[in-house]
């Protein structure tokens, strides 16, 4: 049995990521990568980009779920590049904020309503492991 050591619960996502990493004052390497899973102090995604912890990093994703359900969200987060292992990175997370996007149009409004009904559904089941545990 692995000890969890993670202070804050993970909710797997499957969203594309881009991200801006600081080498130095003047050194960036822009990627992409797709997110594994995300919490409210970090965020994990598998990369081809060459990140090393340390790194100062700022990254943007679509939020899955739309405000009100027709203005679509993206959230960046900030923060520090806290591990990297085979292809998969972690960042720790100082600094979030939403940020408004345009309307969604009728085809991406039903997409978004799937993944909102899947975000629910995990967040439930989330809910009562947790509550079962305690």
């Amino acid at each position: 049995m692995t000890l969890e050591r993670r202070s804050r619960q993970r909710f797997p996502l499957d969203l594309a990521l881009r991200f801006t990493a600081n080498k130095g004052r003047r050194s960036q390497i822009q990627g992409h990568g797709d997110v594994v899973n995300i919490s409210s102090s970090g965020v994990a995604f598998r990369t081809e980009s060459e990140l090393t912890p340390g790194l100062s990093i700022a990254a943007s994703l679509a939020w899955p779920v739309a405000l009100n359900g027709d203005c679509v969200l993206r959230v960046t987060v900030e923060g520090r590049v806290v591990r990297v292992e085979n292809g998969l990175a972690v960042m720790s997370v100082a600094r979030h904020e939403f940020r408004t996007g345009g309307r969604v149009g009728a085809p991406a409004r039903t997409e978004m309503e799937a993944l909102k009904r899947r975000l629910d559904g995990m967040l439930a089941t989330a809910g009562a492991a947790h509550q079962c545990a305690v």
